[in-house]
């Protein structure tokens, strides 16, 4: 399944997001973060994200939340709360779709 994943403390591969678009008759994808919020920056496959941009993310994604498709607010919600739960400052996530 699409999904938006990230490595573990222990590196394992940690999927934070499963692709729900083809279900909810919307199409997004991870790249979306970028245009709509003007978060993280691309690297090796993946959006790398501060501390910083991942805070925002999550007041921008509940603050426009009727603005956009609800599976890529869901993805974005995911995404922050994975990091809140994870080391590091800066987090790479990966995504298939």
């Amino acid at each position: 399944m699409p999904s938006v994943t990230t490595t573990a403390p222990d590196g394992s591969v940690l999927t934070v997001h499963v692709y729900a678009g083809e279900e909810l008759g919307e199409d997004y994808s991870f790249a979306d973060i970028v245009e709509a919020f003007a978060l993280g920056r691309e690297v090796e496959g993946g959006l790398e994200f501060t501390r910083k941009e991942l805070r925002d993310l999550l007041n921008l994604a509940n603050a426009y939340s009727f603005d956009h498709p609800e599976g890529f607010i869901e993805m974005c919600l995911e995404v922050a709360r994975a990091a809140a739960t994870l080391p590091g400052e800066k987090l790479v996530f990966h995504s298939d779709f």
